[in-house]
């Protein structure tokens, strides 16, 4: 790791920069937004070129991405090498920060591995600090780790999440008190080597290189978001946001309303995130309850299948088959209808002879009915809500 954060960090103070962590050890960390305008030499986040002193390295990819995280689904940090070069995000605290304050709450990350990669190699959390009054980088290590989803180590080509843990091991550029340079211990025990006055750590520091050495060999792209250290996430995003529309209406216009057709249609801006493998979960609801047997769905000309679910809805899904991408300036859309069983859908509030609740017997039970589409995209696993939705109602 490159020692020359501290002078980064004296610049972004000098430059009157007003970022400001939160305060150590709050329960829930706070989100600060990171996107492509905040990563450069204003700060508050360095690219490794932007540090003093780095002149004779090399840098890689280093840049705010649309590859979507599996967490928010607006983009993630880039950072990939290869041959010699090196490649870091790097944000410095406003002031230094004791180990042990770091240790007792959340620290952890996502990290996805592109295929092709050198084997058991990911981007790695690092810590710049002074123990026992000189400087070092921890290095947590991925390789010897179990990530959120139970896989050990790394496993390319999936989003894993990596939790700080009593056991997790952390690797130090530079002697550590008594611990050697380039020596795997636990928090624990580097807390116990530095407690010299001044003590702490000075930032944070997402890197795809090697820690301390020349990446010779060494071919690694990866993406990075979510960095939670000392009550803080840092969420790296695009500046775009995906937009979604149902247009549906009825197959006779001005009639009791037999079935009602449209399109389900999400728009990626040119600036917006890049999903994988997309799909849709659609969630029906009726003021006066609803059941499979009531109605029809089709999407993408295919039935879906309705399940009831929590609080009297329907929940169905649709898939394409072959998996279709969403990236910026695209559109991913899907013909949709429904189709009513047992008469017409109507709204009103009385329920007619010859439908469920009144006299005549069988058929649907009237109300009105709203359909929300929400996007699914692949994160930790597949089909993961995107936060991305369109509402709409049918009335008779």
């Amino acid at each position: 790791m490159i020692r020359p954060i501290a002078l980064a960090a004296a610049a972004v103070l000098a430059a009157g920069a007003t970022f400001i962590s939160a305060v150590p050890g709050s329960s829930a960390p706070r989100v600060e937004r990171v996107r492509a305008a905040d990563l450069g030499p204003g700060g508050p986040w360095f690219r490794l070129q932007d540090q003093p002193g780095n002149g004779d390295r090399t840098p890689g990819v280093q840049e705010v991405s649309p590859f979507a995280d599996p967490v928010r689904f607006n983009g993630s940090l880039h950072l990939a090498v290869t041959g010699d070069q090196q490649s870091q995000a790097a944000h410095p605290f406003t002031a230094r920060i004791p180990l042990a304050t770091i240790a007792a709450s959340e620290l952890s990350y996502d990290s996805f591995v592109t295929t092709g990669s050198v084997t058991g190699t990911a981007a790695n959390l690092q810590l710049p600090m002074i123990c026992a009054g000189s400087f070092t980088t921890l290095s947590f290590q991925p390789q010897l780790a179990t990530d959120g989803q139970g896989r050990q180590g790394v496993v390319q080509g999936v989003w894993q999440h990596f939790a700080n843990a009593p056991a997790s091991l952390w690797r130090t550029s530079r002697p550590a008190g008594t611990i050697p340079a380039q020596a795997d211990r636990t928090l624990a025990e580097y807390i116990a080597a530095c407690t010299a006055a001044g003590d702490g750590v000075d930032g944070v520091i997402a890197n795809a290189g090697r820690l301390g050495q020349p990446n010779t060999g060494l071919t690694l792209d990866t993406y990075v978001d979510n960095p939670t250290v000392a009550g803080t996430t840092y969420d790296f995003l695009v500046d775009g946001r995906t937009t979604a529309r149902i247009t549906l209406g009825n197959s006779t216009p001005g009639r009791p309303c037999h079935a009602a057709s449209g399109q389900i249609v999400f728009t990626d801006p040119a600036d917006g995130p890049a999903y994988r493998s997309v799909g849709i979960r659609l969630i029906l609801t009726r003021t006066r309850g609803i059941d499979p047997g009531d109605l029809t769905v089709t999407a993408g000309g295919t039935p879906v299948v309705l399940t009831p679910g929590p609080g009297g809805i329907l929940v169905g899904t649709y898939t394409p088959s072959p998996a279709v991408d969403l990236g910026p300036g695209g559109t991913f859309g899907v013909p949709v209808s429904v189709t009513f069983h047992n008469g017409p859908y109507t709204a009103d509030d009385a329920e007619p002879a010859g439908i469920a609740g009144g006299p005549g017997g069988q058929g649907h039970r009237g109300g009105t009915l709203t359909l929300t589409a929400h996007l699914l995209a692949l994160g930790y696993e597949p089909l993961q809500f995107t936060g991305v939705a369109a509402v709409t109602t049918l009335r008779g």
